[in-house]
């Protein structure tokens, strides 16, 4: 397991809703087979769930190095 700086978890987060969000107007803009539809939508759903995890690891009270 990996310990991310609450700093560098702020940076994935904000960097997995700039990608959600790229997905979504993908979706919503573009012409896409059934195929890539499901794999765009997929592949949302995964960052999506990534997203939550590092919320949730960033609302846990981080101890004081001093």
């Amino acid at each position: 397991m990996m310990n991310l700086s609450p700093k560098a978890m702020r940076s994935i987060a904000e960097a997995l809703e700039f990608r959600i969000a790229a997905y979504q107007s993908q979706l919503d803009s573009e012409e896409l087979s059934e195929d890539e539809v499901s794999d765009v939508t997929n592949d949302s759903m995964f960052l999506e769930s990534l997203l939550q995890d590092l919320k949730k690891a960033l609302a846990m009270p981080v101890a004081q190095v001093f």
